[in-house]
């Protein structure tokens, strides 16, 4: 069933109604990683964009966006806004990630103002790395609690 009919609002799914639609260990994986390695916690909000509408799942870190978070029946999406601070150090690393995600890296063409929104589908442990290894591009992690 669609994410939208089962959670039209205004109440925001828990973290185990997220978990349970999602059907995914990566998922559970993710949400911990970011707990421990940066010390944030989710944010369920309410988009009525288009391309993802209904709840998504935001985390910020040390005031800033870190990612977010589009649940889908048995997958999700991790979108990370790659700034031109950002974009340099990907080009560097990108030799070590997946194919897909350098693919997916290539074929995102930066906005005018040099800023890439990339958007992990996170099917696999391999992207899941990849998901990582990006966010601590963007931001070291923090010791684990």
């Amino acid at each position: 069933m669609d994410w939208n009919t089962i959670y039209p609002g205004p109440e925001p799914p828990t973290e185990a109604e997220l978990a349970a639609y999602v059907e995914t260990p990566l998922w559970t994986e993710l949400v911990h990683y970011l707990s421990q390695a940066y010390h944030t916690d989710p944010v369920c909000t309410y988009s009525t964009c288009s391309m993802g509408r209904g709840w998504n799942v935001k985390y910020r870190a040390g005031g800033a966006a870190l990612c977010t978070l589009y649940p889908g029946a048995g997958a999700f999406v991790c979108l990370i806004v790659a700034g031109c601070r950002l974009a340099s150090a990907v080009e560097q690393r990108l030799p070590t990630l997946s194919l897909g995600t350098q693919r997916l890296w290539k074929e995102t063409r930066p906005m005018s103002n040099g800023v890439r929104w990339l958007s992990l589908e996170v099917g696999s442990s391999e992207v899941l790395e990849d998901v990582k290894a990006l966010l601590a591009l963007k931001r070291k992690p923090n010791r684990t609690r």
